[in-house]
């Protein structure tokens, strides 16, 4: 399973154990519906910990089905 994920005006094709984001984001789940990660971030105490994470997929409708 993979998901194509747009950043700005460029797509990525992105599967579990790819990284993403600005806090070292390890992608631990793609589902129809979201992709999961796992991040470490720092807390106001100074301290390095994980945290999970979910995007939600959304689905673009196609140009006809548009109105």
């Amino acid at each position: 399973m993979f998901a194509i994920v747009r950043a700005d005006k460029t797509l990525y094709r992105v599967k579990k154990g790819n990284y993403m984001g600005q806090n070292f984001g390890l992608i631990t789940d793609i589902t129809d519906a979201e992709i999961k990660l796992k991040e470490i971030v720092q807390d106001s105490a100074g301290d390095w910990a994980e945290r999970q994470s979910v995007l939600p997929l959304l689905e673009e409708a196609s140009k006809g089905d548009r109105k």
